[in-house]
């Protein structure tokens, strides 16, 4: 059983009781049944959202809801949390109203009856959605079963009152007023945690597993966070690793790191794996339908439209730089025939004195070749991993050479 048919069962079951309620409230002048009548009412309310909110947060992701529509059902547990809070001030309400103006309770074994038979049909309803609503994650579910089961007690509540109105002229309203405050305790537990859904916070829970999961395939955490959408939680990853090692072998660590963590945290349905050594990043989102969605990304795209073959020189004081990682480049697309289509000296905008980030640079500007008179050794690997051509040139060749030359 899937979670829409019970909520579809909760809302047909949710009617009849709050008929037959209203019908035997009105009847005995009992507020402590009239009461529970209204709150069966709310109950077909928040089936109908709880309902509406699970079929929402199963749509796939698409382009404009890259995170999926999960935090459609924490919505729907919150509307449902309201609802709850509103129904105990009501009840409360009317239980102290009564307790100033007594109004005459008709004992009859038909309300008796009814109640009874509340009890354990809201009880059999809160088992099945706390059953189901733990087996799938749904929190709204389950703030539909906690409301089912403050139904049993609010139920029970009003049973013993209407058995000792008989002996005691204060217990309806006495036991109403009691049903009130704990439905309104219950609506503000319920609906902290669904506010901490709401609110993005921190799973520590799950940055502990995550932790012990790296530490496992002997990855060094620099930097964690999680948060909860809905059913879903996610988390992003910063992690690093060796420099020395190539791009397509940092990325083949990644995406091991990422299917173990998805596969032994089933409660994690998108995570993202900075590593911070080759300053690349990688993540999946993993959909309750459709196909998961994985990208790879390394650097934003920078400077103007690229239109052919995209080669970069490095420059100082209007000359070739002996370093790679230089504050300024010279950048030159040529077409097919080797026809000069731009020429244009660009800042780096990731330069930093004693880090040129000369690699970051030549990706982000979508570079084809580099011209430089030395590299370093990371750098070098970097351009070889991306197919990146390197001419290394002598410090006798002017920069008047190389143009020509080109």
């Amino acid at each position: 059983m899937n979670q829409e048919t019970v909520s579809i069962i909760s809302t047909v079951v949710n009617v009849l009781l709050t008929i037959f309620k209203i019908i035997v409230g009105l009847l005995t002048n009992s507020v402590a049944l009239i009461a529970e009548a209204v709150h069966s009412g709310l109950d077909v309310f928040s089936s109908l959202v709880t309902f509406l909110g699970i079929k929402a947060a199963k749509k796939p992701v698409d382009e404009k809801h890259p995170y999926g529509f999960y935090r459609a059902e924490s919505l729907a547990g919150f509307i449902v949390a309201i609802m709850l809070g509103l129904s105990a001030i009501w009840i409360i309400y009317e239980g102290g109203s009564r307790f100033l103006k007594l109004e005459p309770v008709i004992f009859t074994f038909w309300a008796i009856g009814l109640m009874a038979v509340s009890c354990i049909v809201n009880e059999g309803m809160a088992r099945l959605k706390f059953h189901y609503g733990k087996k799938h994650e749904s929190l709204s579910l389950v703030a539909d079963a906690e409301h089912s089961r403050a139904d049993v007690i609010s139920s029970f509540g009003v049973l013993i009152g209407l058995i000792l109105i008989k002996y005691f002229i204060y217990a309806d309203a006495l036991i109403g007023l009691l049903i009130g405050l704990y439905i309104l305790k219950q609506s503000f537990g319920l609906g902290k945690e669904i506010t901490d859904s709401l609110l993005d916070v921190a799973d520590k829970d799950l940055e502990k597993k995550i932790r012990e999961i790296c530490s496992l395939h002997k990855i060094e955490v620099s930097g964690i966070k999680t948060r909860k959408i809905g059913v879903a939680k996610f988390a992003e990853l910063k992690i690093q690793l060796n420099p020395r090692l190539k791009v397509d072998e940092a990325t083949t660590i990644a995406k091991n790191l990422e299917e173990g963590l998805l596969k032994k945290l089933s409660e994690l349905k998108y995570i993202i794996i900075s590593v911070e050594s080759h300053e690349m990043k990688r993540g999946v989102i993993t959909p309750l339908l459709g196909e998961k969605l994985s990208f790879r990304r390394g650097f934003e795209p920078i400077g103007p439209k690229k239109l052919g073959k995209r080669i970069i020189v490095p420059l100082e004081e209007n000359e070739i730089s002996n370093h790679f990682g230089v504050a300024e480049y010279l950048i030159i697309d040529q077409d097919k025939r080797g026809q000069t289509l731009l020429k244009e000296i660009i800042k780096n905008p990731y330069f930093e004195k004693g880090t040129g980030h000369g690699f970051k640079f030549t990706k982000a500007i979508s570079a084809d070749k580099v011209i430089a008179r030395q590299i370093g050794p990371n750098a070098k690997r970097n351009l070889e991993a991306y197919n990146i051509e390197l001419e290394l040139i002598g410090p006798e060749k002017k920069l008047r050479d190389v143009l020509e030359k080109l």
